[in-house]
């Protein structure tokens, strides 16, 4: 037999290590590190962090029902959530809602209140907690709509106050536009025009454009439902009713507004109105009788 050859030049392969010598390589390294923790003095593993626990009380809104109203607010809601209990305010946009109610930790009710100007608008509900007023986690919306017949004539007179509608004319030259203002509001109400209460391209009837003319007509009208309320019975007053001022004590109305806001007071309620002439949104009515014509009267009409 002959001897196999052996070829000097020709390269030695290496077989490659068995799967437990490399384990063993492995482990020996490990051996290696542990070692010299030792030699360093990091003899034991570090003891774990102990983390106390830690109590967070937190007010979170879930869910607003009834997330729909009329513009001239006095709609309910009910707030849903946890951690409810302690709620002092909530704020639909930027006005507060009335009548806060804490059914339980899980449940608040409010009155909402009315837009600043009557129009159609989304606004956010925020829900303030405790004596350091926290508002809660979550986000709630509220929309506003022009749902009835007083938001549709406060959205007209919160519109025209001052930016007249021209189709119905300008009285003011021939002695005041404030019963035209007042007829316009009416007719955005729904109120339909008659052979004694009506407009056609700027020219009115009188019960229209004169504001005694349109008071005798209210009086005689007895199926427009209306109650005449003196001032005294603020109350009973709405937004949207009527207001007669007495300027020149003779018992018959010098102007006309209407009732734009109405709002509680330190010294009881506080009337608002709307109208022509002096082109006013929100004009108190105490200021009215007591300092711009000191001594007149005021008296309204409620409208159903």
């Amino acid at each position: 037999m002959e001897e196999p050859q052996i070829f000097e030049d020709e390269p030695v392969v290496t077989a490659p290590l068995s799967i437990r010598a490399r384990r063993s390589t492995l482990l020996a390294g490990a051996v290696a590190v542990v070692a010299g923790l030792v030699l360093s003095g990091c003899t034991t593993a570090p003891e774990p962090k102990a983390y106390q626990p830690v109590s967070v009380e937190a007010s979170l809104v879930a869910d607003v029902d009834a997330p729909e109203g009329p513009v001239s607010g006095g709609g309910e809601i009910a707030i849903t959530g946890i951690g409810l209990s302690e709620v002092t305010e909530v704020l639909v946009g930027d006005r507060p809602a009335t009548d806060v109610t804490v059914v339980d930790d899980t449940r608040v009710t409010a009155a909402v209140p009315r837009t600043a100007d009557y129009q159609p608008t989304t606004a956010d509900i925020t829900v303030f907690v405790g004596d350091q007023q926290v508002p809660a986690l979550g986000t709630s919306t509220y929309t506003y709509s022009a749902l009835t017949p007083v938001d549709k004539q406060l959205g007209y007179a919160l519109t025209h106050w001052e930016n007249y509608n021209t189709a119905y004319g300008d009285y003011n030259p021939s002695g005041g536009d404030c019963a035209n203002f007042v007829s316009q509001t009416l007719l955005a109400r729904g109120w339909q025009m008659n052979s004694t209460w009506s407009s056609s391209n700027g020219q009115g009837t009188r019960a229209w454009v004169y504001a005694p003319a349109l008071e005798d007509w209210l009086q005689s009208d007895t199926s427009l439902g209306l109650t005449k309320l003196d001032d005294t019975q603020r109350d009973k007053l709405k937004v949207g009713d009527i207001a007669f001022f007495d300027w020149n004590f003779n018992g018959n109305p010098d102007h006309v507004m209407i009732v734009s806001d109405i709002v509680q007071g330190e010294n009881g309620l506080e009337i608002k109105v709307a109208g022509h002439n002096e082109n006013r949104d929100f004009r108190d009515v105490d200021d009215a009788i007591t300092i711009d014509h000191p001594d007149s009267t005021v008296w309204y009409y409620s409208v159903p």
